[in-house]
This record gives structure tokens, C-alpha cells and sequence, in this order.
């Protein structure tokens, strides 16, 4: 009996959860942002080494045979540097790595902007009488401070006599 209860919870908590949406699994989710750069930082250094070889390879081509070929490592050196940081500042994320929080609010129905105005409307109504309600609160108090305030702070008409 257990064991059939057990079944039927997870196919209601199965069949809730993948029809209200796209749910996220967690090997779907994009990677954490440390990640993410310390791959980036990774294929920048990668792309840099890359270019340290085509100076090097330009220097022995052109110590070895004096031609003109040595200018093609020499322009990928020159190139290399602007593709690097061109791919290292985009990212690894693309659009649909973008993940919506799980239980997000919507604060109103778009589609009905007749809702959405009655809902600013009460919203703005409400704002209005807890300005209201406190304004009410200052001035009772200070009418009641007025009535019987605190009189040790206020200096007292007759001078004291002195010794």
C-alpha cells in the first residue's frame, strides 16, 4: 500500500512539473561564472601561446631561409591578440543558457491590461492609505506630546537661585 502511494506522489509530481513549463535539469544548467572565466582565461593563454609560436616560427624562418614567408606568422602574431580577447569576452552562454528562477513572480496578467490597471490602481490605493494612516499616527503623537510631553528637556521660566 506504501510502495503504491509512493508511485502514485512521484507520477502527480512528475506530470505537475514537466507540463507547467521547461523545468531546468541541473546538468542543463549553464556553468557558474568562476568556471565560465577560468575557461575563457584558459583559451586566452591557449591563443597567446599560439602567437608566441608564430613570432618564433617567424624568426627561424627568416634566420633560416631570408624569404618573405616569414611575414605570414608575423601577421597571424598581429591578428591573434584582437581574436582572443574578442572570444574570451564572449563567454561560453548563449541565449538558452539564460535560466529563469524557479518560482518567479509575475506581479501582473499582461494580457488583460484592464487587471493590470486594477491591480496599480489597488496598489496605488493601498500606498495612499498607509501615508494616510501615518501621517494620522505623527500628528496624534504629537498632539500627545503637546498634552503632557516630556518637560525635563525644556528650560523652566523662573532662574535658580544661585549659592
Amino acid at each position: 500500500m506504501e510502495e503504491h502511494r509512493m508511485k502514485s506522489t512521484q507520477r502527480r509530481f512528475h506530470a505537475t512539473h514537466t507540463t507547467s513549463g521547461s523545468t531546468q535539469s541541473i546538468t542543463s544548467l549553464p556553468d557558474s561564472p568562476e568556471l565560465d572565466r577560468a575557461h575563457r582565461l584558459s583559451k586566452y593563454v591557449w591563443q597567446m601561446a599560439v602567437r608566441v609560436v608564430c613570432f618564433i616560427g617567424a624568426v627561424l624562418i627568416w634566420t633560416t631561409w631570408h624569404s618573405w614567408l616569414a611575414v605570414i606568422p608575423i601577421v597571424l602574431a598581429a591578428v591573434i591578440p584582437w581574436v582572443a580577447v574578442i572570444l574570451a569576452n564572449a563567454g561560453s552562454r548563449a541565449e538558452s543558457d539564460i535560466v529563469s528562477p524557479a518560482g518567479a513572480i509575475e506581479l501582473y496578467d499582461a494580457v488583460d491590461p484592464r487587471l493590470r490597471e486594477r491591480q496599480e490602481d489597488a496598489r496605488a490605493e493601498a500606498y495612499r492609505a498607509e501615508q494616510e494612516r501615518l501621517r494620522e499616527q505623527a500628528q496624534h503623537a504629537q498632539e500627545e506630546w503637546q498634552r503632557n510631553g516630556d518637560r525635563s528637556r525644556v528650560w523652566s521660566a523662573k532662574p535658580r537661585a544661585r549659592r
